[in-house]
């Protein structure tokens, strides 16, 4: 036997090819993934104001943040915030979520006084109304259909509709509208997530626990959290990622921290000292979280009014799979990495 081995490792800090038509990053993590514990403040308070709440990065890897001050999207292009961007939009009083899509369309939410969410777009004059509600969206999300999803807070459930659609009607996807801890309640949840596959992944945050709905079905799987074996405590998940490989990525924010999984479970990627603090290696109540195409995690750092980036230090891996040829002569076996 000959036994032949090539090596193909992902490159640090190379721009992951990842899937079209989907506006934000999913990078390739590996096992021995790490990041460096002093982040970089990409945006301070001079810029985006008081307790920011919602950022987003797209894949050009521009930082769009939504501020409580200045009632507006503050726009960072390729992460730059040194000429940001102000858009204002009409009716909008600070949104705690905020999603673009890879038409450049940004949806905002404005229920806590305007009772609707809004869609600006880069080609109108102004904001369009696309969906009314009697509460906040804490989180929202366009999937690949062009359906956009709300994590009603106040009412322990998530809504969806399509986007063209103009009517005002939504189907409830998860929660019952009592707040619960069984597998088909939630306890005012925050952040969503939709993957490829349309599976649903939510930040119950009063049940400090992450679930999953798989596509269509109305009983959550626990991910991570309460309820969930060999896993992490969690106490107000404010938001959850999910990586190339669909891995984890949660802000554990009243434990003022990001935790991240792998194959081998789950581990603190920041804020590891799970206390609230001001200096580059701490957090205070973050909110949300994006990777950019890099892999680094840009972090929304609300009560220290800044946005953080963690670059990534360590990103290295090699997959075995092994092919198995046999001729007259001989069997060989490729092992390809």
């Amino acid at each position: 036997m000959i036994r032949i081995v090539f090596f193909n490792t992902w490159l640090l800090l190379s721009t992951i090819k990842q899937i079209s038509a989907i506006s934000y990053n999913q990078p390739k993590i590996c096992s021995n993934a790490s990041w460096n514990s002093t982040a970089i403040t990409v945006a301070d308070s001079t810029t985006i104001g008081q307790y920011p709440f919602a950022t987003f990065v797209d894949t050009n890897n521009t930082i769009y943040v939504s501020t409580r001050t200045n009632n507006s999207i503050i726009v960072g292009q390729n992460g730059n915030f040194a000429l940001p961007i102000n858009i204002s939009i009409e009716n909008f009083y600070y949104s705690p979520s905020l999603f673009v899509t890879d038409a450049y369309d940004i949806y905002v939410d404005s229920g806590q006084t305007y009772y609707q969410v809004g869609n600006w777009s880069s080609n109108s004059t102004g904001s369009v109304p696309e969906m009314y509600e009697c509460a906040g969206c804490w989180g929202l999300f366009v999937d690949i259909r062009n359906y956009l999803y709300c994590s009603v807070y106040v009412n322990h459930q998530v809504v969806s509709k399509s986007v063209n659609d103009s009517s005002n009607i939504w189907d409830i996807v998860a929660g019952t509208n009592i707040s619960g801890n069984t597998s088909f309640a939630l306890n005012y949840p925050r952040g969503i997530y939709v993957d490829v596959y349309l599976n649903l992944y939510v930040s119950d945050s009063k049940n400090n626990r992450i679930q999953k709905f798989s596509s269509g079905q109305s009983s959550g799987i626990t991910l991570a959290g309460n309820g969930a074996a060999n896993t992490i405590v969690l106490d107000g998940p404010a938001s959850v990622v999910l990586d190339a490989d669909g891995y984890l990525y949660i802000v554990d924010s009243n434990n003022h921290r990001i935790i991240g999984s792998d194959v081998n479970g789950f581990r603190c990627i920041a804020g590891c000292s799970a206390a609230a603090g001001t200096t580059p290696t701490n957090l205070w109540y973050p909110t949300t979280l994006s990777f950019d195409s890099y892999g680094n995690l840009v972090v929304t750092d609300q009560y220290n009014n800044r946005i953080q980036k963690f670059i990534i230090a360590t990103n290295t891996c090699a997959t075995p799979t092994t092919v198995t040829t046999t001729s007259n002569a001989m069997t060989t076996s490729l092992t390809l990495y």
